[in-house]
């Protein structure tokens, strides 16, 4: 596979939606003309969940809902389907970091699969990962802002 970097839902949602981080994840969604983001399939149910909860309490009206999607899909994220292997490395994940869920994890199963880095902008499963030293592991901040 060409140069890609895993996304998190996270990331994709801080670079389109009003708050603190959006000018360093918008820095990192313009490297992608030279990189490819990637992500597990469930990005786009996690993604669209997200803005329509956003509309539900009425922190975006419904076009803008609409347009946040639009957005979402100008970056261009390869969505891929997990398989045996990465279902498995997803729930080793899961027990490795105490958690009910596997969606984190399979983020990270694919970073691991792939040898590729991990963007994120979800503190609390970074801080769960930092003293794991990964090599792949990658922190919104640690992405200068635009402008600087």
């Amino acid at each position: 596979m060409e140069n890609v970097v895993i996304l998190d839902a996270s990331v994709a949602l801080k670079a389109i939606l009003p708050n603190p981080l959006l000018p360093h994840c918008q820095a990192l969604t313009q490297t992608f003309a030279s990189v490819q983001p990637v992500a597990p399939a469930l990005w786009g149910y996690e993604t669209t969940s997200a803005i329509a909860k956003a509309v539900h309490f009425g922190q975006l009206t419904a076009d803008e809902g609409r347009q946040a999607l639009e957005t979402l899909a100008l970056l261009d994220v390869r969505l891929l389907v997990p398989d045996v292997g990465q279902n498995q490395s997803a729930f080793e994940w899961t027990l490795r970091l105490k958690r009910a869920a596997a969606y984190d994890s399979f983020y990270l199963a694919l970073a691991e699969t792939l040898n590729c880095e991990f963007w994120t902008a979800d503190s609390r499963l970074f801080n769960a990962l930092k003293q794991e030293n990964l090599p792949w592991l990658r922190w919104i901040e640690d992405m200068p802002p635009i402008g600087e």
